[in-house]
C-alpha cells in the first residue's frame, strides 16, 4: 500500500476518534490560519504524522486560491513524508516543487532532497540494481547542473555508496552462477561485469571466474565443441595473466590450467 493510501485511512481514524479533540476540531474546521499554526506547532515537535494531514489540506486549499503560503506548505508536506520514511511520495513532491516553483530559493534544496529520497529508497544490493544505476545518473545530473552546490560532497558519498552496491551485486550474480555450476553463464557474466565496471574491486576474482568457468564449460562440452570453447578459455587465462602477472592470487592455477587445456586440445586434434 502506498503511503497516501495509509494517510487517507489515518485521517479518517483521526477524524472519527478525535472529533471532540482540539486537533479534530481544527482538522474539520475551515480556518486556514489556525490550521497552519497547528501544523507548524506539530512539525516543530516532530509530530509529522499529525502535522501532515493539516499541511495536505492547506496545500490543496492554497493551490486552488493561489495563496502565497502554497510554497511553504508544499515543502512541509514533502518533508513530512520524508521524515515518515515515505520516500517515494516525498521524492514525487520534491520534484513537483522544483517544476512548479522554478525560481524559488528552495528549488535547489528540493532538487537535492528528491534525489536523496530516491537514494534512500534504493533496495539492498542483493535486489534489482536497475533503479540504483538510474539514481547514480540522477545524482550525476544534479552535480552537473549545480557544480558549486554545498551538496556536492554528499552527492559524491552517495555515488560511492551506490557504486559499491552495484559492484557487489554484479560480483554476487557471477559467483552464484559459478557456485551452481552454470559455467557458461558464469563466464559470460564475469566478462560482462569486467567490461561494464573496469574499476570494480573484485576485478581479479571476476577474471579468475571468467577463465575457470569457461574451462569447465569447455571440458564438459561435446568433443565437436570442446576445442573452440577451450581456446576461448586460453584467451581468458592470458587476459588474467597479463593483468596480474605472477603476483595474482590465481596466477599459479591459471598457468597450470593453461597447460591442461593445451594437452586436452592436442589430444582432441589427434582424435579428430
Amino acid at each position: 500500500m502506498r503511503f497516501k493510501s495509509i494517510l487517507i485511512l489515518m485521517v479518517a481514524i483521526l477524524t472519527i476518534l478525535g472529533g471532540c479533540s482540539d486537533y479534530g476540531k481544527i482538522f474539520k474546521g475551515k480556518n486556514a490560519s489556525i490550521k497552519l499554526a497547528k501544523a507548524e506547532e506539530l512539525y516543530a515537535k516532530e509530530d509529522f504524522g499529525r502535522a501532515l494531514p493539516l499541511y495536505e489540506q492547506l496545500k490543496d486549499e492554497y493551490f486552488k486560491n493561489k495563496r502565497d503560503s502554497l510554497e511553504l506548505t508544499y515543502v512541509k508536506v514533502a518533508y513530512c513524508y520524508f521524515y515518515l520514511k515515505a520516500y517515494e511520495d516525498a521524492s514525487t513532491l520534491f520534484k513537483d516543487f522544483t517544476y512548479k516553483f522554478t525560481r524559488s530559493p528552495k528549488a535547489i534544496d528540493c532538487s537535492y532532497m528528491a534525489l536523496y529520497c530516491d537514494y534512500m529508497s534504493v533496495a539492498d544490493y542483493d535486489l534489482d540494481q536497475v533503479n540504483t544505476i538510474d539514481i547514480v545518473n540522477e545524482i550525476q545530473e544534479f552535480m552537473n547542473a549545480y557544480p558549486d552546490s554545498d551538496y556536492i560532497p554528499k552527492c559524491n558519498e552517495h555515488i560511492d555508496n551506490l557504486r559499491e552496491r552495484i559492484h557487489k551485486k554484479a560480483f554476487e550474480q557471477v559467483n552464484q552462477y559459478f557456485q551452481i555450476s552454470e559455467f557458461k553463464a558464469a563466464s559470460a557474466a564475469a566478462v560482462l561485469a569486467l567490461k561494464s565496471y573496469p574499476d570494480i574491486p573484485q576485478k581479479e576474482e571476476l577474471e579468475y571466474i571468467a577463465y575457470e568457468a569457461q574451462f569447465l564449460y569447455g571440458m564438459n562440452s561435446v568433443e565437436s565443441k570442446r576445442i573452440e570453447r577451450l581456446e576461448k578459455a586460453i584467451d581468458l587465462i592470458d587476459d588474467y595473466l597479463d593483468a596480474n602477472r605472477s603476483a595474482g592470487a590465481h596466477s599459479s592455477d591459471a598457468s597450470e590450467t593453461r597447460i591442461k587445456i593445451i594437452k586436452e586440445i592436442t589430444k582432441l586434434k589427434e582424435i579428430i
